[in-house]
């Protein structure tokens, strides 16, 4: 239960500062407009993810899997060199991508930049965290968590209020939070060889890689349907996603242990079953207060954030059952399995983001999903495990041992 709280007030911390950082610019610049960058730039964060995965904890997963040293540190070479590559893309076509979600491409070019260059920031940063936890060093995580966002939001407020000039505050900040990043890579970094073996990862992640993906496109569209229904469903769906991404973020603490624990098999699955439920039930809580506070203090339409809360909390109640059995599919029963379970589900997830004509097309595909992945694997669960010992194990394992691994 502590390492759940300990990692959790580490990604809470992650998460809050950028949230907060928009919210106060806003009021510093006097323009509320701003604080709506952070709902035009959340399809990006699914870059970082897909790249966090890849990279960062499958590297460590495959580290402990297959005793591969030099697996983390390849990882993190290359996956910085696809970063800038990947990163610079929505920079350079910034004006078209503004345009996409229909919003004033002047007003909003160097705050979109700068949320896009400060996603870049955080993949590189998310490296070394990744590495942190799997080396069971969560205090030392959550220390520069801690300290990486205070900086975030200290340096961007304090340059704002002191530099007329908006663009010039926004790179300034970015300087120093790479100069951050930089000495974070010269004290952590050891000794590595160069080589392609990094595409080994994908089989430890490839069911949350693959789930970022279709992440990606669904907040494309999803949003760009919602963005045109008019700016209260804007300012309500900004409102909502500030309050609930957070503690998204937060339940993936439930993931990362789940993650560290099964791949050095230590996971003692009903404890910490129970451990998530109570762990996630404090974090769905804090959600609703938050979300409460922000609609009332903000003028938006109350019942277009309630709809949009009520699919968030349902789905974040499903979440960390499905999310340890799909974790613990994917290490050590079948990666194909839970691949094609994402793949198909996503799909659908995506499919339903574009088709359906509503504001809440993007809330609606994410419930469906989340519905069908418990009933799912509560299938898989009671059809092909067993728990012996607090153990989750799978049935029959002698004679599926050969087949977990996706080729």
């Amino acid at each position: 239960m502590k390492r759940l709280f300990r990692i959790g007030s580490g990604l809470f911390i992650y998460s809050i500062v950028p949230i907060l950082s928009w919210i106060v610019l806003s009021y510093v610049l006097g323009d509320n407009r701003i604080s709506n960058v952070f709902s035009i730039t959340y399809a990006i964060q699914f870059i970082w993810s897909i790249l966090k995965y890849l990279f960062g904890s499958g590297a460590n997963i495959r580290k402990e899997k297959e005793n591969d040293a030099n697996s983390v540190w390849n990882s993190i070479f290359w996956g910085t060199i696809f970063s800038i590559l990947i990163f610079a893309i929505p920079l350079i076509f910034v004006d078209q991508y503004i345009s996409f979600f229909g919003q004033d491409v002047e007003f909003y070019r160097i705050y979109v930049i700068y949320g896009i260059a400060l996603l870049f920031l955080q993949t590189l940063f998310s490296f070394i965290v990744e590495k942190l936890y799997f080396e069971d060093k969560e205090k030392t995580a959550n220390i520069h968590l801690f300290a990486f966002n205070l900086t975030t939001f200290s340096v961007l407020i304090l340059f704002s209020l002191i530099i007329p000039n908006a663009l010039i505050a926004l790179l300034l900040t970015i300087g120093v939070l790479l100069i951050y990043i930089i000495c974070l890579y010269v004290w952590q970094f050891e000794k590595f060889k160069i080589d392609f073996t990094f595409l080994k990862n994908f089989k430890y992640e490839s069911a949350n890689i693959v789930s970022s993906m279709f992440m990606l496109i669904i907040y494309l569209f999803g949003f760009k349907i919602a963005f045109s229904a008019g700016a209260e469903y804007l300012a309500a769906l900004n409102i909502i996603g500030l309050c609930t991404d957070t503690q998204w973020d937060m339940l993936e603490a439930v993931s990362t242990v789940a993650k560290v624990d099964i791949s050095k098999n230590r996971y003692e699955y009903k404890k910490e079953v129970k451990n998530a439920y109570v762990y996630s039930s404090v974090v769905i809580a804090s959600s609703i207060v938050m979300a409460l506070i922000l609609s009332l203090a903000n003028d938006i339409v109350l019942h277009i954030a309630l709809v949009c809360l009520t699919f968030q909390v349902l789905d974040m109640l499903l979440h960390p059952y499905k999310s340890i059995l799909s974790i613990y599919t994917q290490l050590e029963y079948s990666a194909t399995l839970n691949t094609i379970i994402s793949f198909t589900l996503k799909g659908l997830r995506t499919l339903l983001s574009i088709i359906i004509i509503s504001p809440y097309c993007t809330e609606i595909g994410q419930l469906a999903q989340g519905v069908l992945v418990f009933i799912i694997f509560t299938i898989i669960r009671i059809a092909k495990y067993k728990v012996v010992d607090n153990k989750l194990i799978v049935k029959n394992l002698n004679t599926i041992n050969n087949k977990k691994t996706l080729s």
